[in-house]
């Protein structure tokens, strides 16, 4: 199992927005989450990502704890590449400098020849995130997202942004990861994206 959360319980603002929830997610699968905003789908991928601190509950990948012991928690953020909703690393970096400490991380390589086309990275190798357009900086996470590429990429509306010739590179690049047994779990609001991909559909609903 790529990925397993169980039980997980997460609260913001004294709200609760994930209570006893359950996902697992296999290798060479694909998983859209969906839902009304507030759900917790950007919560939920949070809490996976090692950003957001749950309540209660457990996440692993690869039977790696995301929020266990120090070692086991390097090894589980190391397996997973995380492209946030509002695509955010710290402006200052520029492009290539964003992929090349993403690549040490993981003790891999940067970004192949394939995935720099793809994503069309090499135009953004010297600029600094913080001048980068949405659609450039989604385009930098994703690269950094998939140097390795890791075992599972948590994705939080990776669509925004990109135009129809990017949407494609991404259908191609993750059904590529699947085949090559890695796992992805997404957010996205594009119900045509996620039929592309063959994606298991996961419907959150508002905790009441």
């Amino acid at each position: 199992m790529r990925l397993a959360v169980e039980r997980l319980r997460v609260k913001r603002g004294g709200r609760t927005i994930l209570a006893d929830f359950a996902l697992e997610v296999k290798a060479g699968e694909i998983v859209g989450l969906v839902g009304k905003n507030g759900c917790g789908k950007t919560t939920l991928l949070s809490a996976i990502a090692g950003v957001l601190a749950p309540s209660d509950g457990r996440i692993t990948v690869d039977g790696a704890s995301v929020w266990g012991a120090r070692s086991e928690r390097q090894r589980a953020r190391r397996s997973l590449g995380y492209v946030p909703e509002t695509a955010d690393p710290p402006g200052f970096l520029l492009g290539t400098e964003l992929w090349s400490l993403c690549a040490a991380s993981r003790g891999a390589n940067p970004p192949s020849e394939a995935l720099r086309a793809a994503l069309g990275l090499d135009e953004l190798r010297e600029i600094a995130i913080e001048r980068m357009s949405l659609g450039q900086r989604r385009r930098a996470c994703l690269g950094a997202a998939l140097v390795g590429p890791p075992p599972l990429l948590v994705l939080d509306e990776p669509d925004n942004g990109l135009d129809a010739k990017r949407l494609d590179a991404i259908v191609t690049l993750l059904k590529e990861h699947a085949d090559n047994d890695g796992a992805t779990v997404m957010a996205s609001h594009d119900a045509a994206l996620l039929e592309q991909l063959g994606a298991r559909i996961v419907t959150m609903n508002v905790v009441t």
